[in-house]
């Protein structure tokens, strides 16, 4: 006999998951670069959300389908779906589009990696190719997205520079 079949609310809560999930990457990655926006522009947010779409489309080529079950129904994710992926892709924009640009690129796809290990799906190749495909879990997935939003905050202060005005304590000379 084969596998239970799953009661219409199971189904339309998976339905839910996986037709959401573009949405959740693309929210994730904004949110993560946002820090960069007051320094760099609205246009890093297009750096960080197009990465972290686009990736998916792995998915299909790896299937050799485009029908979302057989998309999702991978025994692993494929293995562009790694931080060396993430790493490469931010290094290519960097060199096109500068540092701001390669950063939200990086991040929107670390952001995409680490909401995809974090859930209960096939196996994220995150360290491939130095580690097998695993998942790390929800706490570890929002470890690192906070991560990478307070990076995103040092990179946002670093590339500000120096503040040009007299601060607060140098406006007298003497300080607190």
């Amino acid at each position: 006999m084969g596998p239970p079949r799953q009661t219409r609310a199971a189904r339309v809560r998976r339905g839910i998951r996986v037709y959401s999930d573009p949405l959740q990457h693309a929210c994730i990655a904004a949110a993560v670069v946002a820090p960069l926006v007051p320094t760099s522009g609205r246009r890093v947010l297009l750096a960080a959300v197009v990465p972290a779409l686009v990736i998916d489309v792995d998915h299909a080529v790896a299937a050799r389908s485009v029908r979302v079950r057989d998309t999702t129904s991978l025994a692993t994710r494929p293995r562009s779906h790694s931080l060396v992926t993430a790493l490469g892709t931010g290094v290519a924009v960097a060199a096109a589009a500068g540092p701001a640009h390669g950063w939200a690129a990086f991040c929107g796809l670390a952001s995409h990696l680490l909401h995809d290990a974090g859930d209960r799906a096939a196996p994220t190749p995150l360290l491939w190719p130095f580690a097998p495909a695993r998942q790390v879990g929800r706490r570890r997935q929002a470890a690192g997205t906070a991560a990478l939003a307070l990076l995103s905050v040092v990179v946002s202060r670093a590339m500000a520079g120096p503040s040009r005005g007299p601060s607060a304590a140098g406006a007298d000379g003497g300080g607190a």
